[in-house]
């Protein structure tokens, strides 16, 4: 399969990116920062562009059979990155008949926000996240109404730790743990181009 990533120099997509080569797909890493995508191999082509410029995403599109999308913004300040992502996304998959997406959102976005835990939709959303957050709402309105087969993965906290198997995806968080390594999240994420038990949904994602 030819995969264009977006997001593949942050911890998610870099993970992703080696898993795909692994298994033998051809991957397209978009990059702003080339340099800073440290993965070599067969299969892998690299893409200079900002994910803001619709002509880049455009370009990068042509040829590709899926996307897996790991943006996120680099502070917690006001940001418009996930919405013109997205939005861009989106256009050039419907342009060049692209159909499948799987997108990092995060758990306690849209109508998973009454899911969260309690301490994080109440103080560390309000109080912390707030632009973050809003992005992604509107970066995800994008997608959702799109036909496209879109995955988009609500997970919850992310860890550094070593992946450890166990994942588990609901539409409830009832007996969930919001919690994930990024190692499990990027192969979670992986099987989901070609899975089609979550298509057109947002699971939760954790153990």
């Amino acid at each position: 399969m030819k995969v264009l990533v977006i997001g593949s120099t942050g911890r998610t997509g870099r993970l992703a990116v080696r898993r795909l080569l692994d298994g033998g797909h051809e991957v397209t890493a978009f990059a702003r920062n080339p340099l800073a995508l440290s993965q070599e191999g067969r299969g892998l082509k690299v893409f200079q562009g900002d994910t803001r410029d619709p002509d880049a995403l455009d370009a990068a599109m042509e040829g590709q059979e899926a996307v897996f999308c790991a943006i996120g913004p680099r502070s917690l300040g006001k940001t418009d990155l996930q919405e013109k992502t997205l939005r861009n996304v989106v256009a050039a998959m419907e342009k060049h008949g692209v159909k499948r997406i799987v997108n990092l959102s995060a758990w306690g976005c849209g109508d998973s926000r009454t899911r969260a835990p309690f301490f994080f939709r109440a103080v560390i959303i309000p109080l912390l996240l707030k632009g973050i957050f809003e992005d992604k709402e509107r970066g995800e309105a994008h997608l959702l109404s799109s036909p496209l087969e879109f995955i988009n993965v609500r997970p919850g906290r992310l860890l550094t730790s070593p992946a450890k198997g166990g994942v588990r995806a609901s539409l409830e968080p009832d007996g969930l743990k919001a919690s994930l390594t990024y190692e499990d999240l990027a192969a979670f994420m992986v099987r989901q181009l070609t899975e089609n038990q979550w298509v057109r949904r947002s699971p939760l994602v954790g153990y």
